[in-house]
């Protein structure tokens, strides 16, 4: 009996301590990936008919109508919807948020709309009588990209999508 009394305590002084460790994991992520855009653009700089061709909008949520990221491209990746999606590694991290950091590698997804053609219907559709004419980076680039900063409820992640420019810095 009087060992269960002692593995009774344990518990006891255990959990608190083990809230205390969790709670301070989770004020470290949240300070590290706070996932706010570093600036913040007038909506003019941004071209808002591009989400007249943006398959399924809703399923973004609007952080930011208009804002400016920089970083180094790392990888290109033509999507099935249409997209060209570009993972960017950001000099500012503070853009990126928790999903990005675990599911992104920590990186910032970028995505150009309409960049090629669609797989399927509904996505050729929100595609039709556009093209994009973002300028496409390079692997290493290092690129100032515009556009809305969004958050994807899918995935969870922060992206710049849809992008209004690209422009290469080096």
């Amino acid at each position: 009996m009087l060992g269960a009394e002692v593995l009774s305590r344990k518990l006891l002084l255990l959990i608190p301590t083990m809230l205390v460790v969790v709670g301070t994991l989770v004020l470290v992520i949240r300070v590290r990936y706070p996932g706010k855009p570093n600036i913040r653009l007038p909506a003019s700089e941004c071209n808002a008919d591009l989400w007249n061709h943006v398959g399924e909008p809703q399923r973004l949520h609007v952080i930011a109508p208009c804002t400016s990221v920089e970083g180094r491209v790392v990888s290109l990746y033509r999507a099935s919807d249409g997209d060209l999606h570009i993972e960017l590694d950001p000099y500012n991290k503070s853009v990126l948020n928790v999903a990005n950091a675990i599911h992104s590698k920590g990186h910032l997804v970028i995505e150009i709309i309409c960049e090629h053609t669609p797989d399927n219907a509904q996505d050729a559709q929100a595609c039709t009588g556009f093209t994009s004419e973002v300028v496409i980076p390079r692997i290493d680039d290092y690129i100032r990209v515009t556009g809305s900063y969004v958050t994807d409820r899918e995935t969870g992640w922060n992206e710049i999508h849809p992008v209004t420019r690209i422009r290469r810095l080096i």
